[in-house]
């Protein structure tokens, strides 16, 4: 069986920082002043000799580096770990967990295909690895142009205890990644993507983590998609008349023009919100801050009036008994999670945990 060492790639390595990398270096006895390119060659050549202190400390952030993204699905059937490896194994026409697909880059297509898989670091979990086409650039010569394929490779986890299949990587490929798990398990199985995280306010998110909401990208919860002049300058001219009060003291200017909004905007019984006036002409809105900024009295003011969009999060969580600082970005839209900070397998198993429900 493979283990998470097994199935790193040269391009696993680049993504670590350069004091991440200059520790194994001198684990492996290799020349710590060496540029990055030089020190990931030489630590990827000399793979085979990594100590188990080294593979302890590579195999918790090997597959879990900065802006990894995740998205995750429920896979029903209750299927185990083993039963999971099992049914990847006899559906595939190479071992997984024991060799490596020798594809050719020629033969790579946008469809993902299986390369490799390993154990986890838990005994409920698996990765597995897909590789596939994401693009083509063009290469010129003096003569010619000459189209070279990109490829890129996600990492699938799958947590046996949850039923939940993780895809890392590029959100846009998730849905077939998770297809193609499917279709190679073989089983008559329903594979959803996890909504309950995305359908609730990212503060409860944060505090989950026991975290700060440091900035939210939201758009106005009401829209009116006809603006007449008039009740365009009703508008504008109540945020005049405030200026204006703020150093004439004039009460009556600013109480004609609040009047006025509030005849050119009353619908029924009911009047539209102020601030949901002065949002509905922005597509988006974002606020930001150091700190939490749930605690700001605009954002306060503004939020009953917001769809949240994303926004970002910073949580503490310890590491060898020292506590850390990092940040994730939640997309609503996209139902995923970006590792902003570098990370560990730790670290995503802490959000996981807390953040699915």
């Amino acid at each position: 069986m493979h283990h998470i060492k097994d199935i790193m790639f040269i391009q696993d390595l680049f993504k670590l920082t350069k004091p991440i990398l200059k520790d194994i270096a001198a684990d492996l006895n290799i020349d710590t002043t060496l540029n990055k390119n030089e020190l990931v060659l030489r630590i990827y050549d000399n793979r085979n000799r990594f100590s188990e202190d080294t593979v302890i400390k590579l195999e918790n952030r090997i597959l879990a580096t900065k802006a990894t993204a995740v998205t995750w699905y429920n896979l029903d059937g209750g299927v185990t770990v083993h039963d999971f490896r099992r049914l990847i194994n006899d559906n595939s026409n190479f071992n997984p967990f024991e060799s490596m697909n020798e594809i050719q880059e020629n033969d790579v297509t946008t469809t993902p295909e299986l390369l490799i898989g390993s154990a986890a670091l838990n005994e409920s979990g698996t990765f597995l690895r897909y590789i596939y086409k994401s693009g083509v650039r063009y290469e010129t010569t003096p003569t010619t142009i000459r189209p070279i394929t990109r490829s890129a490779i996600s990492t699938v986890y799958y947590d046996a205890d949850r039923g939940i299949l993780e895809i890392r990587g590029d959100t846009r490929k998730a849905p077939d990644i998770a297809r193609k798990v499917a279709q190679t398990l073989g089983l008559q199985i329903t594979m959803e993507p996890v909504e309950a995280p995305f359908n609730q306010e990212m503060g409860d998110i944060a505090d989950r983590l026991k975290g700060q909401l440091t900035e939210a990208t939201s758009k106005p919860e009401l829209i009116f998609e006809k603006f007449s002049e008039g009740e365009l300058n009703s508008v504008v001219n109540v945020l005049r008349a405030l200026d204006e009060y703020m150093q004439t003291k004039d009460i009556d200017v600013l109480e004609t023009h609040l009047q006025n909004a509030s005849d050119s905007f009353m619908q029924g019984e009911a009047i539209v919100p102020f601030a949901a006036l002065v949002m509905s002409g922005m597509e988006t809105l974002g606020m930001a801050g150091s700190s939490e900024i749930r605690m700001l009295p605009l954002f306060s003011y503004l939020n009953p009036h917001l769809q949240h969009q994303g926004g970002f999060i910073k949580f503490p969580f310890n590491i060898e008994n020292v506590e850390e600082t990092f940040t994730i970005r939640i997309g609503i839209n996209t139902q995923s999670v970006v590792f902003v900070s570098q990370v560990t397998e730790d670290v995503i198993d802490f959000v996981r945990d807390r953040v699915i429900i």
